[in-house]
């Protein structure tokens, strides 16, 4: 028997690391080119003639008489309340947290929602063509052309970064969506078809493990990157935009490299191509397995929409894209709390490793569905205005973010992969797994598109206490994860398939 080490499980294991390490990564980027931005555009933060002079994402200018960098054209610093600062110009924004009216800086709650959006826009149609074409291709080839689509997407990002141009950063972060429902449907399928039995969960929860890698690696290199001296002749913002947009063209490089040397799967041959006696009688199998259509499918389909359901609308997206923003509630500075997010995101993921060899995967999905709705609800009652007092707030809001991270990282994100696979029999598998995928990049685009835009408007506007939207959003959360949590409590069993004692992961085979 093979160890867990060995380069037979290795070689396997590659693929949910690689596949893993760029999902995240990808997620992570958001938040840290949309503060790059927010510094990019802000004048103010500048504090000598020289750094004023060099800003690079719009125009400012140095007023000798108040040695403050200004922006050009209206003075939004005379304004003293909402009314009159909206009267000044319309680049003019109140802010209701510092009581004062400041410029605009940065995307705007729509461009926001647009831009987090944009990648699970193209994940959601990656993922929907995913399943016929690696049913075609095969895994090989699927993970090659996946890693090629990452590069030219990457490419673009470089290109759009350089530039300032939002329009052309949205087209790249569409295309890499295509790469990315591919890759989440194409690495864990290929995972539980050559991973042996023994170590199936085990590996297969090391997709979300690399994703949170990838998340935290994001973090770090934008808080590395992240200026802290703006008294420099130049902040030089376009490097530092080069310098992050490097990684994810290096991790998309090394899933070309994969998929290039990458052992095709047992279980897919090309149409003609001579078959040994163990794909035989594997084909006869599948051949039975065929009877499976839609209709007959529909139960194992409807606990799927639940799975992603409770996945995706507890808001984990929401706390991953806008963890600067939600942590600024928490007086932390925007990077800083993104990374502290983001570091016990990961290091909660890794105890997920030992726990898959202990439990099942439907154990450990409830649990973790259950206490991360409960600590949304934690989380969004205290944070409404008039609840709590400001320190009290801070530290429930705190202590309900870490606790859902806890309870996701430890149950739902792990094993989502692990049982959007062996929900469905293994003829019906592509075609199951691509809807489960398709399914759970639906619910991502409302939180990404709609959380900044619902939590401005539930707020009274941009001017308005954005707390308030902030407790409603959460505890909206709380209630999708306790309805999801009912309804898979009665209905969520892998889909027996006989002779396959590696899916069997009910509760009561344990």
């Amino acid at each position: 028997m093979s160890g867990f080490f060995s380069a037979s499980v290795l070689k396997i294991a590659i693929i949910n690391i690689i596949g893993g390490a760029i999902f995240g990564f990808a997620i992570a980027f958001v938040p840290i080119h949309t503060t790059f931005t927010a510094i990019n555009q802000n004048c103010t933060l500048y504090e000598s003639q020289s750094s004023c002079g060099n800003v690079d994402g719009i125009s400012c200018q140095w007023i000798a008489a108040t040695s403050k960098c200004h922006f050009m054209g209206a003075d939004c610093s005379v304004g003293h309340s909402d009314a009159n600062c909206t009267a000044i110009s319309s680049d003019c924004q109140w802010s209701y947290t510092d009581n004062m009216c400041r410029h605009a800086a940065g995307y705007s709650s729509v461009q926001s929602g647009i831009f987090s959006s944009a990648m699970i826009v193209g994940g959601l149609v990656g993922s929907l063509f995913t399943g016929p074409i690696v049913s075609r291709i095969g895994r090989k080839k699927s993970m090659t052309i996946i890693g090629i689509i990452s590069v030219v997407a990457s490419v673009l990002v470089h290109i759009a970064s350089g530039t300032n141009t939002y329009g052309l950063l949205i087209a790249a972060r569409v295309i890499l969506g295509f790469a990315m429902g591919g890759i989440c449907i194409v690495g864990p399928m290929y995972v539980e078809e050559m991973v042996p039995a023994e170590y199936s969960k085990p590996v297969g929860v090391l997709f979300q493990v690399f994703c949170t890698f990838g998340i935290v690696l994001a973090a770090a290199i934008g808080l590395a990157l992240n200026p802290t001296d703006f008294t420099v002749d130049n902040v030089n913002m376009k490097a530092r935009f080069q310098g992050f947009d490097a990684f994810m063209t290096v991790l998309s490089a090394l899933v070309v490299l994969v998929g290039l040397t990458m052992e095709e799967s047992r279980k897919w041959r090309p149409h003609g191509e001579d078959q040994s006696e163990d794909v035989q009688l594997m084909k006869v199998q599948e051949a039975a397995d065929s009877q499976y259509t839609v209709a007959q499918m529909t139960g194992p389909l409807m606990i799927a929409f639940f799975l992603s359901l409770a996945q995706q609308m507890t808001g984990i997206n929401a706390i991953m894209n806008y963890a600067p923003n939600i942590t600024a509630n928490m007086n932390l500075k925007p990077l800083m709390g993104n990374f502290v997010v983001m570091i016990w995101n990961f290091i909660t993921t890794l105890v997920a490793i030992p726990l898959a060899s202990r439990f099942s995967m439907r154990q450990m999905f409830l649990t973790g569905t259950f206490v991360a709705s409960l600590a949304c609800l934690c989380t969004g009652i205290p944070v409404y205005p008039g609840v709590t007092s400001d320190t009290t707030r801070s530290a429930l809001a705190g202590t309900g973010i870490f606790i859902f991270i806890l309870a996701f990282e430890l149950g739902m994100g792990p094993c989502f992969y692990v049982l959007a696979q062996i929900l469905f029999p293994s003829s019906f598998r592509p075609k199951g797994s691509s809807f489960t995928m398709v399914v759970q990049f639906c619910f991502n685009i409302i939180i990404n598109l709609c959380f900044p835009i619902a939590v401005e408007n539930l707020s009274g506007g941009p001017a308005g206490d954005q707390n308030k939207g902030m407790g409603i959003a959460f505890m909206f959360f709380g209630c999708c994860g306790l309805l999801s949590w009912i309804i898979l409590v009665k209905w969520l069993q892998p889909f027996p398939e006989e002779g396959e004692d590696k899916h069997v992961d009910a509760d009561h085979h344990e």
